[in-house]
């Protein structure tokens, strides 16, 4: 080889190294201005599990709780009497509306209730009882039988049961009987309502945390008029077994019981003529009555609960032989047990 093809040929092999070096130095800044980078699979993949990366959208949170009844003025009275777990403010919404609406609230206290149940529920046109963790006696659940028969309503509402917690409502089966409605005998029938003690769940459609799940209006019930979802914080399923009761709200197919894992639509709210049952008692709460529509929710309960005309006298007072002395009415505006 000549000198100056030798010359030539390190110039050639250096020029090469050069573009060679120069192409490794510039290429990951271009493939960020370019955007062209290829996939980085491992970071993909922790993003896509990663659970500080996943944030859910919380629904809006608006409206007002409002009434759409004109009843005549009605007495609501709640029982904190039976250690029931619920605080004055848990249902505020519930009790602004009621009052707001000039119907008046009392509280059923622990005094009132062991010296004369039938005698508050006497004076009472509606009932509302919130977790309980006392049992009723027999002669009080006759007493609420009675008064129900008698045209009052009835809210029974009760949270799944919690770590240290007995829930009345989760361990038994309440059954009250319908009576005569609308003056056919014959349509008198029996219902049976059941709270469930495990929470419900769904890891798929939820408001914020897998535990908070969505419900929607099962059939057509005063209960859920303007409804079309609403948000249970902690929702415990019903088993309804009669005829005369309707499932209310039922959960997203996806949901699941805590304690059996068991996938399905259940039912969490239940209605029939002059008793309301909701497996959830969060949503009056003022933190969570105005998620989705929950305020419509609180609206139309408080509107079931002025919706009877109860019989004047009715609970009869109770017999000596079964105890209790008539005569004393509940506290108003005694506060309740705190949760």
């Amino acid at each position: 080889m000549s000198q100056r093809n030798l010359l030539g040929g390190t110039v050639v092999f250096a020029v090469a190294l050069g573009l060679i070096l120069v192409g490794a130095a510039v290429a990951p800044y271009a493939f960020q201005l370019g955007g062209s980078a290829p996939a980085d699979t491992e970071n993909a993949a922790k993003q896509a599990f990663d659970a500080d990366e996943l944030v859910a959208t919380p629904g809006p949170e608006s409206g007002d709780v409002t009434m759409d009844s004109n009843a005549e003025p009605k007495t609501v009275l709640i029982d904190v009497g039976h250690e029931n777990d619920v605080s004055e403010s848990d249902m505020q919404p519930l009790v602004d509306a009621l009052v707001a609406n000039g119907h008046q609230v009392k509280y059923l206290t622990r005094e009132d209730a062991q010296r004369d149940f039938n005698g508050s529920l006497r004076q009472a046109d509606a009932f509302v009882v919130v977790n309980p963790e006392q049992p009723y006696t027999g002669d009080q659940l006759a007493g609420l039988r009675s008064f129900e028969d008698a045209g009052g309503r009835v809210a029974l509402l009760g949270d799944p049961q919690s770590a240290g917690t007995t829930s009345v409502l989760g361990l038994i089966t309440v059954s009250v009987s319908t009576g005569a409605v609308g003056g056919d005998a014959g349509l008198t029938s029996d219902y049976g309502v059941s709270f469930g003690s495990s929470s419900l769940y769904n890891m798929h459609d939820y408001y914020l945390n897998y535990e908070n799940v969505y419900a929607t209006p099962e059939g057509e019930t005063a209960l859920t008029e303007g409804v079309d979802e609403v948000v249970f914080r902690d929702a415990a399923p019903l088993s309804v077994s009669a005829d005369s009761v309707s499932p209310a709200l039922v959960s997203g197919g996806e949901t699941r019981v805590e304690s059996i894992r068991k996938t399905g639509p259940y039912t969490v709210a239940a209605q029939s003529e002059t008793v309301v049952a909701i497996g959830d008692a969060d949503f009056l709460a003022p933190e969570s009555a105005y998620e989705a529509d929950n305020e419509v929710l609180v609206g139309n309960l408080a509107d079931f609960l002025v919706s009877g005309d109860k019989e004047s006298g009715a609970p009869a007072p109770a017999t000596p032989e079964s105890g209790g002395e008539p005569g004393s009415a509940p506290g108003q505006g005694t506060a309740p047990t705190p949760a």
